[in-house]
């Protein structure tokens, strides 16, 4: 769906890989804490996911958890949660009955992580190795396979590789959209043209009253659709765009007053703001 792509493009999205070890005996991890969304890949063996919503939940070779809120959460070698259990690591490229490749990253949305769609995003997504969706299960294979290089592997191509990962996780979970109302939004008609509409050109003056229009929705049912989807009001959604493009555009190097006007603002006082209330500092920390 066009609307969706053109989304996902915009995303500043990059990944890190902190851990990449065999794990072996009585073991587990939290990840939490970060300010990050935390995930954890099952290179070889298997693990046991633990958190308010699925306790011992297993966790095979090929297997992925993501936490997009930095959830607390557990990983360990049991299906009993035991969060005083050591975590002592060895060489991937060791070898150990009943071990298990454990592969530990984060994402940094950077300055979309108040996006809409991020923040309907489960509390925790579970990705099987055989799972429904093909590209998915290609990702997977290739993430296994870079694990299995050994020494040859790379950090940074691990890294990439899960950018990639995360975007198909994304594009997957909209042929679910019971799930994310953001999904739900775009697979209505008429909603799908107001967001079209508003993603298209952010810096226009934009009320309630003209976007209810371009849906074919009265004022009223407009304001109610919109909030029983997004979780926010009309304006709020715009808002959090235009701050969002404008953060990106500070930090490339556009002018305060520049990236006011280029995203709805009639003044860089009024935009200062409320970019200031959006982030809690100034447009001209974003530089730095």
């Amino acid at each position: 769906m066009q609307l969706l792509n053109q989304i996902l493009s915009s995303f500043h999205l990059n990944a890190t890989i902190f851990h990449r070890a065999k794990m072996c005996n009585t073991w587990s991890t939290d990840t939490s804490g970060s300010g990050h969304a935390s995930f954890h890949f099952i290179s070889s063996g298997n693990a046991y996911l633990h958190t308010q919503e699925h306790q011992g939940v297993e966790l095979n070779a090929g297997d992925m958890v993501i936490f997009p809120h930095d959830s607390q959460h557990l990983i360990s070698n049991s299906s009993t949660a035991n969060p005083d259990a050591p975590f002592i690591s060895y060489a991937m490229d060791q070898s150990f009955p009943q071990s298990t490749g454990l592969v530990c990253g984060y994402f940094d949305f950077s300055e979309d992580k108040t996006h809409p769609l991020l923040q309907q995003l489960p509390a925790c997504i579970i990705l099987k190795q055989n799972s429904d969706h093909n590209l998915n299960r290609f990702l997977i294979h290739a993430l296994v396979a870079e694990v299995e290089l050994g020494a040859l592997s790379s950090n940074v191509m691990l890294s990439r590789m899960s950018e990639v990962f995360f975007m198909s996780v994304l594009r997957s979970l909209a042929d679910e959209p019971e799930k994310v109302g953001f999904f739900k939004a775009i697979q209505d008609p008429k909603m799908y043209k107001v967001l079209t509409a508003i993603q298209n050109d952010l810096g226009f003056n934009w009320s309630v009253q003209n976007l209810a229009e371009i849906g074919g929705y009265s004022r009223a049912s407009f304001a109610q659709h919109f909030k029983s989807y997004l979780g926010l009001s009309p304006l709020e959604y715009l808002t959090r765009l235009r701050l969002s493009s404008a953060q990106k555009r500070l930090k490339s190097g556009d002018s305060v007053f520049q990236v006011a006007l280029e995203v709805g603002y009639q003044s860089d006082a009024a935009f200062a703001k409320a970019f200031k209330r959006h982030f809690g500092y100034g447009p001209g920390a974003s530089r730095f």
